[in-house]
């Protein structure tokens, strides 16, 4: 099982799309205190009672929190994003999930290997946890999604789908 840092995109996104279940097939996802209130400000009724026992809420020690305060202060990172990668840059998990751009770029220069939404479910029809169809819906879900994806993007990852269902 994998140990992944997320910030709020993929929470969101996935659970638009219908494939929050896809995260525990992985492994356990930490995320920092503003990751989970960005979730509750954008998707209120997700999760009113406890948290998924897969979704582990984290505290940043001071240097994270101080790093994180400089990527905020220089624009470059929201909070969620901010401290979830300030967390990951001092945890080192196995994957740094996020659909921001701007926070995947800094997570691969600080050599940490980031992944997205897409990447969540090509993974997961790769590693056969879900079938043809299942992948296939649940990237129609993500397309229709609060997720921006340039045509380019959507054209590989079905193109991927065919790579890894070739004959289904």
């Amino acid at each position: 099982m994998k140990r992944l840092v997320a910030d709020a995109g993929p929470l969101l996104h996935l659970h638009e799309a219908g494939g929050l279940h896809l995260f525990p097939l992985i492994g356990e996802v930490a995320a920092p205190p503003a990751v989970l209130a960005e979730v509750r400000v954008h998707a209120p009724a997700l999760w009113t009672a406890a948290l998924p026992s897969w979704l582990k809420v984290i505290s940043l020690s001071p240097t994270a929190a101080q790093r994180a305060a400089a990527w905020r202060g220089a624009g470059v990172l929201h909070a969620g994003e901010a401290e979830a990668l300030a967390f990951a840059q001092e945890n080192r998990p196995d994957w740094f999930i996020t659909d921001d751009a701007a926070a995947r770029l800094v997570a691969e220069s600080l050599g940490i290997e980031s992944h997205g939404s897409l990447g969540i479910v090509l993974w997961a029809a790769a590693r056969n946890f879900i079938g043809k169809p299942e992948a296939e819906a649940l990237l129609t879900g993500l397309e229709q999604s609060s997720l921006w994806i340039s045509p380019l993007v959507r054209k590989r990852v079905r193109l991927a789908l065919v790579d890894i269902f070739p004959t289904a």
